[in-house]
């Protein structure tokens, strides 16, 4: 007896024309004119991450040029060469991997059959698949035919690295950039292809099949078939969630109605049951901040999108925070995530995150919050004007900064009354800055003293500090770079953290884009150009080396020479 093996959901359901390709319309729209009116190009590029369709556009393209009722944007699909070509045996579609032909010789012996008329197809298509892979010589191999093709070849180059591709072939192409599906697009793809299917499913499954599959649909089939064997054909919510080890969102929910309580053993209870069920301590700091983001969104668009499917659960939250907070714990929960690694467990490393939320306030204005869940005492004040209390031998012999005369910060938050003999103006806020501000001067070397690594290091030692001032509690900086990357809102905000972490103050930071020259980058570029210059005249002045030079007839090799001197840290 015959068993059947039934098919994978991404090679049944692989589009075979453009009516059924999802998300390309941009594409599709430009491809499909240019088939109608016969102006085709002799070489596209398609580029884009996995699984967004772009070899499967190659093959309808190679049966919409070769099938036998004629050139269009709908081939028949019935001929033997639409056909054949479905079934991936069509002698004129010649498809390449070259991940695994990267050689200049694979590359010529495939050019010269090129030269060759079709032999069953009105074109030759040649389907070169991660063409990013191929090596120098391959490319330039290559050039010659890209740049008089024979008129019966169509080259169609796809790519998941469009940058490691030479500018000489890019220009010779068409290049079409394929997109990822937004998560409810494909979540309805998944949707139309279940109920075809005759699979039970819920609604709340598919949109965490089409986020853990992140624009690709092939992923996100691939991901459904694998849903499909866990949960014996019923894809449920909770079988999908448990099967990707998704986060619950009654749980991000609790977290979140804490916070709103100043709850602080809940909180902590919270995080120990998550400890021992072993959740993923950095996907609940992502959901933490997609829900911070939604409901900020929420405060300024009038109220949450009708669309969002956790609309009920975040009615409930909507006005429980102001736009301030939900800003703070967006940057608490990004910064958590990206810092996780550092800690010396996630689960410490997580439970620190909801503490800096549950005690720190914007713009420091809130009281510390115990884990009780009580607010901690408040510290004695003062009246305007009365003598100020005598401190300790250790903090009277510390410097305190001079505060020239200012108008009062403005104060946000709850509002005081004040006796009625009370002057109209308030004592600025002691402040928390160091006596020595940065300066332009000390900037290189403060700079490489910051604990950042990676990308934050960068964009310090490679930028120069413009101006630094102190406005009541908050140190302003401004600082000027030549790379835009470094400038983003999302590397700005990180780089106030990390800032603020090292002054042991609030830090508001601005990032402008220009040519900048005082930058520790730039002052250990000169100090090893010098110390470079001083070895090579140390060597040409050495008896021993001038020795075997004219005994050996030898010579220095240009560019050999080191310098032993130590010239600072190797990542500036």
């Amino acid at each position: 007896m015959t068993q059947t093996v039934s098919q994978a959901l991404a090679r049944k359901w692989r589009p075979r024309d453009f009516d059924s390709l999802v998300g390309q319309a941009h594409v599709v729209k430009a491809l499909s004119h240019a088939l109608d009116n016969q102006r085709l190009h002799h070489a596209y590029l398609f580029t884009g991450t996995r699984g967004v369709g772009k070899t499967t556009i190659a093959r309808i393209m190679a049966k919409a040029v070769n099938c036998e009722q004629g050139i269009s944007r709908n081939p028949c699909g019935v001929c033997q060469a639409c056909q054949e070509i479905s079934q991936g045996r069509f002698v004129d579609l010649l498809e390449v991997d070259a991940a695994t032909n990267t050689r200049v010789d694979e590359m010529r012996a495939l050019l010269e059959n090129a030269m060759y008329a079709p032999t069953a197809g009105r074109y030759k298509v040649y389907v070169i698949d991660e063409v990013h892979m191929l090596s120098t010589s391959a490319f330039n191999a290559m050039l010659k035919t890209l740049e008089e093709p024979p008129g019966h070849v169509l080259f169609i180059l796809a790519t998941t690295d469009p940058q490691k591709i030479p500018p000489t072939v890019l220009s010779r192409c068409l290049q079409f950039a394929l997109r990822q599906l937004p998560p409810d697009q494909l979540a309805e793809h998944l949707g139309n292809i279940l109920v075809q299917e005759n699979i039970a499913h819920e609604a709340g499954a598919l949109r965490l099949l089409a986020k853990a599959a992140r624009g690709s649909v092939r992923d996100a089939l691939s991901l459904t078939d694998q849903a499909i064997a866990y949960s014996a054909g019923q894809v449920t919510e909770a079988t999908v969630r448990t099967m990707l080890g998704a986060v619950d969102q009654h749980v991000v929910h609790q977290i979140l109605q804490a916070l709103a309580q100043s709850d602080g053993k809940t909180l902590l209870d919270l995080s120990k049951a998550l400890e021992a069920a072993s959740a993923p301590f950095g996907a609940i700091l992502d959901e933490l901040a997609a829900i911070s983001y939604r409901l900020s969104v929420a405060h300024f668009a009038g109220g949450l999108d009708t669309a969002d499917p956790d609309e009920v659960a975040l009615l409930a939250l909507q006005g429980l925070f102001d736009p301030e907070t939900l800003q703070l714990f967006f940057q608490i929960a990004t910064h958590a995530r990206a810092e996780l690694h550092l800690a010396p467990e996630e689960s410490i490393g997580f439970s620190m995150a909801l503490i800096r939320m549950l005690a720190f306030k914007p713009g420091g204005q809130g009281q510390a919050v115990q884990a009780a869940g009580k607010p901690a005492p408040a510290m004695p004040t003062r009246a305007p004007g009365a003598t100020p209390p005598a401190q300790p031998a250790a903090a009277a012999a510390k410097p305190q900064p001079a505060s020239p005369p200012a108008k009062p910060p403005v104060q946000q938050g709850s509002v005081h009354a004040l006796a009625p003999a009370a002057p109209k103006t308030v004592a600025p806020a002691p402040s928390t800055l160091p006596v020595d501000l940065p300066t332009a001067a000390n900037w290189p070397t403060l700079s490489q003293s910051i604990a950042a690594k990676g990308l934050m290091r960068q964009a310090l030692v490679q930028a120069e500090l413009v101006e630094a001032h102190q406005d009541g509690a908050v140190l302003h900086i401004v600082l000027r770079t030549g790379i835009k990357t470094y400038t983003e809102t999302s590397m700005v905000s990180r780089l106030e953290a990390l800032l603020g972490s090292h002054f042991d103050c609030p830090v508001k930071l601005q990032m402008q884009l220009g040519e900048a020259q005082q930058t520790a980058h730039a002052v250990q570029t000169e100090n090893r150009r010098q110390a470079l210059q001083g070895a090579k005249e140390a060597l040409q002045g050495d008896p021993f080396l001038n020795d075997i030079q004219n005994l050996m007839g030898a010579s220095v090799v240009s560019g050999s020479e080191r310098s032993l001197k130590d010239i600072g840290p190797a990542d500036v």
